[in-house]
């Protein structure tokens, strides 16, 4: 379990599937996200895949579900992918409709910062983001990234059978630039 002075930041539990549901099956919530959004049925399997990845060894990825501290409502997701490759961790967060505006985002990346800093003791963290996004890019400015590289139409994305090409934006944060 993570904390924040607001959030609790846990594995996600079989109990979770609400969660999953919310985010992963909302237009709206996925609307940055290549892969688009998910039938009921795969949103079930995710987060087997989710639960699971507690499990395995060496650990590389960390999902974490959000809840308030103050009345326990489950509002988003948070992740560390570990690259033992490259040393290096990618973090990224959603957050439901009802929880966007009201700093849980910046509270959440700062969290994870420590934990890959910290912790996981990476020398590198980086974060993809669609630029249009720019709730997130300002996020991740706000917290220390810088503007790695932009990619103009790298990323396939899939809109209810709608498919476009667009662009993807890097950032990074390395260890001696965080304070």
């Amino acid at each position: 379990m993570i904390e924040t002075d607001r959030l609790l930041l846990r594995p996600f539990t079989a109990e979770d599937l609400d969660l999953i549901e919310k985010i992963y099956c909302d237009a709206d919530t996925m609307w940055y996200v290549p892969a688009g959004t998910l039938t009921p049925e795969q949103a079930e399997e995710h987060l087997k895949r989710v639960v699971n990845a507690w499990e395995e060894r060496p650990q590389k990825d960390y999902e974490l579900a959000v809840i308030t501290k103050e009345d326990g409502e489950k509002i988003g997701r948070c992740h560390i992918q570990r690259n033992f490759d490259t040393d290096t961790a990618m973090i990224g967060w959603f957050l439901v409709k009802e929880a966007r505006g009201k700093g849980y985002a910046t509270e959440i990346t700062k969290r994870l910062i420590d934990c890959c800093f910290e912790d996981l003791q990476v020398p590198r963290i980086n974060a993809l983001c669609n630029p249009a996004n720019t709730d997130s890019s300002h996020v991740l400015e706000k917290c220390g990234f810088a503007l790695y590289g932009l990619y103009e139409k790298k990323m396939r994305y899939d809109r209810n059978g709608v498919i476009t090409w667009e662009d993807e934006a890097e950032y990074e944060l390395l260890r001696e630039e965080h304070s």
